[in-house]
């Protein structure tokens, strides 16, 4: 990820300093905040407040302007321990990041960089996109049970973006949030921050979701650079964020989710359009030349029924020449009766189903670093939980 990082400094030289760093596409520096509108007339990834020139009482105004991007205040230098003390209290009052005074330009330079590829190292790998071979496949379906799965089994906060532009995914549960369409126009001025996206989502048990277009005359008229926004702020926010990306590759909301993706699936089913038909087209015209590789994708199996008048697992992996990860059977009509009932599948479902979606789940928990949630010791006991237990019950120890 390339980076623009803003300095609020006197020194001139933090901009030739921070440019040095090849993923470091830009540094600006100003010597003063504007006082009624964002100070950089760009969007910044980062901000370096130069405590040698600017009070930390700056960091009020910084924060109010930049709430969403990491602020760091390098210590004026000659400060004493209690003196620096203080400061540090302030900083971490406006969560703000301090560096030690003292240093060199290059040094506080440095520092921060290494700090900031630190973090966008630990959460590099938090967006795992599902796209369909063909309208029908059930990507939906598979990226709601998934997020089920996952979600009831980590700490950390997961996110479904139903990215299909032709679906919006509102009817599997009763949701109660905003839509794609909706935040339109936060999205095209850039003005979505982490609060709004919290405020638009609806929560279903364990997971969030943001529900997609429902707007027929905006399905085409999503943006690259609107859906890059979109995602930076669900990546600051949640912890996971798991995408709809559905079936339709012509589009900016596909190129921007296939760029920012760390873990790619391709879901199909035993159905000729699919394997055959639609995605063949796709990737040789679209993705190829693109420099898409089908390395970069695991293929998920859906609905597959043994039977021997149709493909087999092993001959439609070797059809799509794409790596198969998990083959999820057909529940018949025990999928469309969930919907119905608005219950998601895997809480429905026993057997085969629950486990070949656990094992993808376990590949994402896994590939993102989430952690698994303390096990409750009265769901399995034990031999002293069960005395323990029995002891309470009989109110020993009262």
């Amino acid at each position: 990820m390339e980076m623009v990082i803003g300095t609020l400094s006197n020194d001139k030289i933090y901009k030739e300093l921070f440019e040095q760093h090849d993923d470091i596409k830009l540094a600006l520096t100003v010597s003063e905040l504007d006082k009624h509108n964002k100070t950089f007339t760009v969007d910044i990834n980062a901000l370096l407040i130069d405590g040698n020139h600017k009070h930390q009482h700056e960091l009020g105004k910084a924060t109010e302007q930049y709430p969403d991007i990491p602020i760091f205040y390098k210590l004026p230098d000659g400060i004493d321990r209690d003196e620096a003390q203080q400061i540090q209290y302030f900083c971490s009052a406006y969560k703000v990041k301090t560096l030690p005074p003292n240093l060199s330009p290059r040094e506080v330079t440095d520092k921060m960089y290494n700090q900031l590829k630190t973090e966008l190292t630990i959460a590099s790998k938090q967006t795992v996109v599902l796209y369909g071979t063909h309208s029908g496949a059930g990507v939906s379906t598979t990226t709601f049970n998934l997020a089920e799965s996952i979600s009831s089994q980590v700490n950390e906060k997961v996110l479904v973006l139903s990215l299909n532009a032709w679906d919006p995914s509102d009817y599997f549960f009763e949701y109660k949030g905003k839509f794609l369409n909706d935040l339109k126009v936060d999205l095209q001025t850039k003005s979505l921050t982490p609060n709004l996206l919290e405020r638009s989502v609806h929560k279903h048990k364990n997971f969030y979701h943001l529900a997609g277009n429902r707007d027929i005359k905006l399905q085409r008229f999503y943006q690259i650079e609107e859906i890059e926004h979109l995602l930076d702020i669900a990546k600051k926010t949640f912890d996971l964020v798991l995408i709809d990306g559905g079936t339709h590759f012509d589009t900016a909301v596909a190129a921007e989710t296939l760029v920012s993706s760390d873990l790619r699936f391709i879901v199909t089913t035993q159905e000729d359009k699919g394997y055959r038909g639609y995605f063949p087209h796709v990737f040789e015209q679209l993705l190829e030349p693109a420099g898409v590789k089908k390395s970069e994708f695991m293929l998920l199996i859906n609905r597959y029924n043994p039977n021997i008048s149709l493909i087999s697992e092993k001959d439609l992996e070797d059809e799509m020449n794409i790596s198969r990860l998990a083959t999820i059977p057909d529940m018949a009509e025990l999928g469309p009766v969930a919907v119905r009932q608005k219950e998601l599948l895997y809480n429905v479902a026993k057997g085969e189903y629950k486990k070949n979606i656990d094992i993808v789940s376990n590949l994402i928990i896994s590939e993102t670093k989430l952690s698994i949630k303390d096990q409750d010791i009265d769901k399995n006991p034990g031999l002293f939980g069960k005395l323990f237990t029995n002891r309470k019950t009989a109110g020993v120890g009262r």
